[in-house]
């Protein structure tokens, strides 16, 4: 077992990592003079426990991390990890499949800010970035409905239930093919994020906004595309510093009563 200053010291070498090489002061600065002690649990705690759990890959506990910031809109925070996640290695192209991934979570107004973020970042830091154009106008709604139909049963797999209720209201039938359409069929299928990557985002966005109900079923998802147990909970346990603890246990107990429904 570490000792805590053992913890504290592997914490510096993260943030090192983060900053290329030197510590960084932190996303609010003056914040250390105003609680040394919460940045001690947090270089302790974050940076030299979760971070370096080896569950994970550490790219994509940077990805869980955009997604969070982008969607609940820490924008402090987010400009220190756009230019973190290069330093980490992930191109300029999948820190904007990440916001653009997690538009359908938090809204588009919150990607789009998070992309001004990252602009400035990558200016600032010489970080070159041309937009990867893939959406194509010339394909019909029929063509955008089908690639969607099949990305959701890649992900959640083929229904073997009973059906399910459908819409009462033809204002939610009309709704549900569009989101077919755009939410599996464009940007889920998007090139630069994998489905593992994608549905890691998805579990991480859905937890620190409280989402229960498609937590649930993108839980299910996960398991479905290969995702162990511990790394599903290795997701939660990373959102936990950004999030707020509460929505990490309470997407533990829906996952744990999905793994023990599994079991029986």
């Amino acid at each position: 077992m570490t000792t805590l200053n053992e913890r504290a010291q592997l914490g510096a070498e993260i943030r090192a990592r983060f900053g290329g090489g030197t510590p960084s002061s932190g996303s609010v600065p003056g914040s250390r003079d105003m609680a040394p002690d919460l940045h001690r649990i947090a270089d302790e705690a974050l940076f030299g426990s979760i971070w370096r759990r080896p569950a994970l890959k550490i790219e994509h506990r940077e990805m869980i991390v955009l997604s969070v910031l982008t969607v609940l809109q820490r924008e402090n925070q987010l400009r220190r990890h756009v230019a973190n996640a290069v330093v980490l290695g992930l191109t300029a192209q999948q820190v904007i499949e990440v916001m653009i991934h997690a538009s359908f979570y938090g809204g588009v107004p919150a990607a789009f800010t998070s992309m001004g973020i990252a602009q400035e970042v990558f200016a600032a830091n010489g970080i070159p970035f041309t937009p990867q154009l893939v959406y194509d106008p010339n394909e019909t709604p029929e063509d955008l409905y089908q690639r969607g139909v099949e990305r959701r049963e890649e992900l959640m797999g083929p229904s073997t239930g009973p059906p399910a209720l459908g819409p009462v209201t033809q204002a939610e039938r009309e709704f549900t093919r569009l989101t077919t359409e755009y939410y599996w069929g464009s940007v889920w299928t998007r090139p630069g994020l994998d489905l593992q990557s994608r549905s890691i985002c998805t579990l991480s966005a859905l937890t620190v906004l409280g989402r229960e109900g498609p937590l649930r079923a993108h839980i299910n998802g996960a398991l479905n595309i290969g995702l162990t147990r511990e790394e599903i909970i290795e997701v939660f346990i990373q959102t936990t510093f950004y999030g707020g603890l509460p929505f990490t246990r309470a997407a533990m107990d829906i996952a744990n009563e999905i793994f023990r429904s599994n079991d029986e």
